[in-house]
């Protein structure tokens, strides 16, 4: 009898669940951007859109996407699989929406858009929107 309960426990503990011990963005969705951002006088066409990853402490920079030139929304930036271990949870990032220039300064669009990764592990989010009210971004997220 105890070797049958030795086999039977064995079998459900197969069946738990794996903790979730990191978080994958994916890419970034940009869906909207504010009208009004600063622009330069030189007209340039349509947005030239990328985005970077940084930690909101130190503002060092985890990750910039690629470019999408003159870009119709939404876009689509690539993040190549950037990995948040669990540990990093909890640490505050911001995501920063740029107009890449090529004849002036880059524009920000929107500056700062917060992210923590461990307002999302409850309910194992696979796509999080972040917006400052003129400008959303659609985070894309693989859990493991």
């Amino acid at each position: 009898m105890l070797a049958f309960f030795v086999v039977l426990s064995s079998f459900s503990a197969c069946n738990e669940p794996e903790p979730i011990t990191r978080c994958v963005i994916d890419r970034v969705e940009v869906l909207e951007v504010n009208p009004n951002y600063f622009d330069d006088t030189i007209d340039e066409g349509a947005p030239d859109l990328f985005v970077e990853l940084r930690v909101a402490d130190s503002q060092a920079i985890l990750y910039t996407s690629g470019v999408a030139m003159d870009a119709a929304l939404p876009v689509n930036l690539d993040f190549v699989a950037v990995n948040i271990e669990l540990e990093a949870f909890e640490t505050a990032y911001e995501f920063t929406v740029f107009d890449e220039d090529v004849a002036t300064t880059q524009d920000f669009i929107a500056v700062g858009l917060p992210f923590k990764i461990g307002d999302h592990l409850g309910e194992e989010s696979t796509e999080v929107d972040i917006t400052d009210g003129a400008t959303t971004v659609r985070v894309h997220l693989i859990w493991y």
